[in-house]
């Protein structure tokens, strides 16, 4: 008799949720690049890589990204963020401690994902830039960008 009460009691606790959640929203335009190939971190620190970008029309964005840095050397912190090209600014920016040394990964995953609302057609470039001069670091090929 317990073990049925503490089932209805479930099935009623999932159906209160699941009526709770919003229906999906299509989406109805997407635009999307990805990078094919390794791509090298310049070895001066805080210089740019600009990995891939997509033209954006005016208008209200999801934009997300993602990258992996491999770095088989010492620690260094990895950046990679969303730069509107046309005036600079930095939309969305995350990073990762990559390398071989204690409290580092060989290579992680960085991704990040904002809100956007433009007002004309914005070119949004996924960059990189690692934070110390120093040995190779690359982009796993696969660093990609999408907007909906």
């Amino acid at each position: 008799m317990k073990l049925l009460a503490l089932s209805s009691s479930l099935f009623a606790i999932i159906g209160s949720v699941v009526s709770l959640t919003l229906p999906a929203t299509a989406i109805g335009t997407a635009f999307f690049s990805k990078t094919t190939q390794a791509l090298d971190l310049p070895s001066i620190a805080n210089q740019e890589l600009r990995l891939t970008q997509i033209l954006v029309p005016a208008g209200q964005w999801i934009i997300n990204y993602s990258a992996s840095p491999v770095n088989t050397g010492s620690n260094d912190a990895v950046r990679c963020y969303v730069r509107a090209r046309e005036t600079g600014e930095i939309l969305s920016i995350h990073a990762t401690f990559a390398g071989t040394g204690a409290g580092a990964s060989y290579v992680s995953t960085i991704s990040g994902v904002t809100l956007v609302n433009l007002s004309e057609p914005t070119t949004m470039v996924l960059t990189c830039t690692r934070d110390r001069n120093g040995a190779r670091i690359y982009i796993d090929p696969g660093a990609e960008i999408a907007a909906y």
